[in-house]
Parts: structure tokens; C-alpha cells; sequence
């Protein structure tokens, strides 16, 4: 008798694990799963789609009989009532609405005497179909962290080297010239290039260097790589951590973060591009309340306004008993942050427009990571991507728009790699 009570007890657990819920109830036969909601939008149209429920055995308890799609063109809160369908369908298309118009979608799924779920919230903004290319000819291998000359014949990324016959490989900074479709090595064991404002030099951060013996670990550092005689420059030293440089519009300055100060948090820090001592810009930037680590709390990337005046950057936070990141900016010559862009949604890699009037970045607000771009003066949202259902790569991730501000550069998947895209912003 024992033995047939735990084996119901484990294939009870795996039920429920092997299913997404809104939550826990006693009575396992009252309980729905909570839709997990993405889109794809299109001129005029949405197309939601939400998963059907894995389980390792039929589990018709926690089926629903019916979804209710909900929708609202004014703010996620006031969702209403817009179609129904039965709970074996998992996809809807809406159509005849406002090209520009930000909607607001969720699926609720519901059973005759079971506790309703709704699935997360979402934000869409319809529109024509985004235009996306890719940059380079064949996606032989992943490339990350993408940056581009003014001229856009050249990008600067992060992909994996290898030598020694294949024993050894590491991160690495590669230049590729579209022109002549070759690549060059810049520097193994380095991540995250940016190009200069004089597109002269690309600033990155580098594991080589000094080893701290008594911790184990190497630590990273800036560098500066010269493009017109190949040298490379390291900025900072010592046994900190330090990455994700940006330039200031001048070319004057780096900022990156940093845990130099000696805290269990990074900070933006800020150095002269002529190797000179770097200065502290923020202190105490996270909210430890959170149960993350200290990388997970780390911004993702950095992005300096055109007028440099400020620094920005996406940072978790605790809201409502749940992590998601927000977008917020600093003084450049330090101070305390301003909140830019707050939502219930993940918000991260902010990156400046040149005329300095738009921030772009990437959110999962429409159900998977998307590029959206806001007005700062109108504070006005556009959806850039969504129309293919193309993942955006987001790990430390950046993105970068062209010189003349029609294309931004980004990160997608193509396969088994990820590869170096560009989409149209008009």
C-alpha cells in the first residue's frame, strides 16, 4: 500500500511539473495552465500563437475548455472580452487594425468548474512586415557583439577562435570586410568591440593579461585596437573585472563596467582613451534585494547619448515579486539614475540614435526579444521586428545603428549559429 501511494505521489509531481500553471492549487482537477502568449504582426495584423501544455502522460485536468482572447487599445489593464475559441485551438489572427496603434493582448483559458488561467500580457504594434537582411554571405560559425563602420564596409564582432589543431579556442574580437568578404583576427580571448566616433580604433574588453594567482581567476581588461597600424592598448589593469565599453561622441572617453571598486556589484566606470586613470560614475547601481547573482544584476550593455551627456543602460529589477529589466540612464560625469523606460516587460539594451532623439532596444513585451525603438521627446513606442519570428540573440548582447540611423544591426538566429542581421527603422 505504501509503495502504490508514492508512486502516485511522483506521478502526480510529474504531472504537474511537466505542465505550466498559474499556480498551485490542492485539487489538481480545478487546475489550468497558464498559456505561454507570443505574436507575429503584420500589416494591420496580429496573429497570436500560445503553446499547448507538455505533459509525459495524457493530463486532461489541466485542459481547458475554451481560450477567451482578450484585447485593448488603450493600456494592459483593461482587457476585454474578443473572441473565443475551443482548447484545442492555439493560434488567432486579428485583423483590421491600426498600423501604429500599441495593443494589448492576453489569453485566458478556462474550464467548466476550474479555476481560470491567464497567460502573460502582451504589447504589439502593428505594421508592414520588417525588411531584414543578413550581413554576411554564409553563417559558418556564431558571431556575437557586432559592430560597424560609418561607411558600413567593415564589422567588428565576437566569434570563436581556434588553434593548437582544434585543443584550444577562446572568444575572440575578428574584423570581416564586406568588400572582399575576408576576415582578420584582432585579439583571442576578447569580447564586445565597438568602433571609435573617428572610426579609427575599436575599444573591446580582453582576458590577456595579468593572472590573479592567489584567487585563480583572469581577470578583464580595456583595450584599444588601432586600426591604421594594428597595435593594441590596454586601459585599465589590476585584478578587476572590467567590459562592455562604450565610446563617448567625442572619442574622448570609454565607459565600461567594473567591479574596481572592491563591491559584489559592477559599476560604471569611465576612462580617457588616451590611457590615463579611470573615474568612478555610479556607486550602489543595484538593488540587492534580488536573489541573483552578480552577473545577472549586471546591465547587459552600455550606449552614450549623442550629446554626452548621458550614459544608458538596462537593469534588473524586483517588481511585483518578479525580476525584469528596465532602462534607465546616468549622468555622465556621475550622479544618481533616471528611469527612461519602465514596463512589465524585460527592457534591455538601449542603444542611441544618431541625432540622439530615439532610443532603440530590445524587449520581450510582444512575447519573445524583439527590437522596439521610443521617442525621447514624445516618449512614443514603434516595433521595429516581429513580422518573421526571428529569436534576437540578447546574452550581453548589443545593438548598433547605421551612421545614417535608417538600419539598426543586431544579432539573430540562423540555424545552428547566430549570425549578424540589419533591419530597416522606416
Amino acid at each position: 500500500m505504501n509503495t502504490l501511494k508514492i508512486l502516485t505521489a511522483i506521478l502526480i509531481a510529474i504531472g504537474l511539473w511537466g505542465c505550466k500553471k498559474d499556480n498551485t492549487l490542492k485539487d489538481v482537477t480545478n487546475e489550468l495552465y497558464s498559456p505561454a502568449l507570443k505574436s507575429l504582426r503584420n500589416n494591420r495584423q496580429v496573429v497570436l500563437q500560445w503553446q499547448k501544455p507538455w505533459c509525459p502522460f495524457e493530463c486532461p485536468q489541466f485542459a481547458p475548455d475554451r481560450f477567451e482572447i482578450l484585447m485593448s487599445n488603450t493600456d494592459p489593464s483593461r482587457l476585454q472580452l474578443q473572441a473565443t475559441v475551443t482548447g484545442n485551438v492555439f493560434s488567432f489572427t486579428i485583423n483590421s487594425l491600426t498600423n501604429g496603434t500599441p495593443y494589448y493582448f492576453a489569453i485566458k483559458a478556462v474550464g467548466d468548474n476550474k479555476k481560470p488561467a491567464l497567460s502573460n500580457t502582451i504589447m504589439i504594434i502593428p505594421g508592414n512586415a520588417d525588411r531584414i537582411e543578413t550581413i554576411l554571405p554564409v553563417a559558418s560559425k556564431s558571431r556575437e557583439q557586432a559592430t560597424w563602420s560609418s561607411d558600413r564596409s567593415t564589422v567588428a564582432y565576437t566569434s570563436e577562435y581556434t588553434w593548437n589543431n582544434g585543443n584550444n579556442s577562446s572568444q575572440s574580437i575578428f574584423m570581416y570586410s564586406l568588400a572582399n568578404n575576408t576576415e582578420r583576427l584582432i585579439e583571442k580571448g576578447s569580447r564586445s568591440p565597438e568602433w571609435s566616433p573617428t572610426q579609427q580604433k575599436i575599444a573591446y574588453h580582453t582576458d590577456n593579461g595579468e593572472i590573479n594567482t592567489s584567487q585563480g581567476y583572469r581577470p578583464t581588461h580595456i583595450a584599444v585596437y588601432n586600426i591604421q597600424d594594428s597595435t593594441i592598448e590596454r586601459l585599465t589593469r589590476g585584478n578587476s573585472f572590467n567590459f562592455l565599453p562604450t565610446w563617448s561622441p567625442d572619442g574622448k572617453w570609454i565607459a565600461f563596467l567594473s567591479d574596481r571598486a572592491g563591491s559584489k556589484e559592477y559599476n560604471v566606470w569611465k576612462v580617457p582613451a588616451d590611457n590615463s586613470t579611470a573615474i568612478q560614475i555610479t556607486k550602489d547601481l543595484n538593488d540587492f534585494t534580488e536573489m541573483e547573482g552578480k552577473d545577472s544584476r549586471s546591465p547587459k550593455s552600455l550606449s552614450w547619448s549623442k550629446d554626452g551627456s548621458r550614459i544608458a543602460f538596462g537593469l534588473l529589477r524586483k517588481f511585483k515579486g518578479q525580476n525584469d529589466y528596465d532602462i534607465y540612464t546616468v549622468p555622465a560625469n556621475g550622479g544618481n539614475k533616471t528611469t527612461v523606460i519602465s514596463s512589465q516587460w524585460n527592457d534591455f539594451c538601449p542603444a542611441y540614435s544618431p541625432d540622439g532623439i530615439t532610443i532603440a532596444f530590445v524587449s520581450d513585451r510582444s512575447g519573445s526579444n524583439e527590437i522596439w525603438t521610443m521617442n525621447l521627446l514624445t516618449g512614443k513606442f514603434k516595433q521595429i521586428t516581429g513580422s518573421t519570428g526571428k529569436w534576437i540573440y540578447e546574452n550581453r548582447g548589443k545593438i548598433e545603428w547605421s551612421a545614417t540611423g535608417n538600419k539598426i544591426l543586431f544579432i539573430g538566429d540562423a540555424g545552428a549559429v547566430n549570425t549578424l542581421y540589419t533591419v530597416d527603422v522606416n
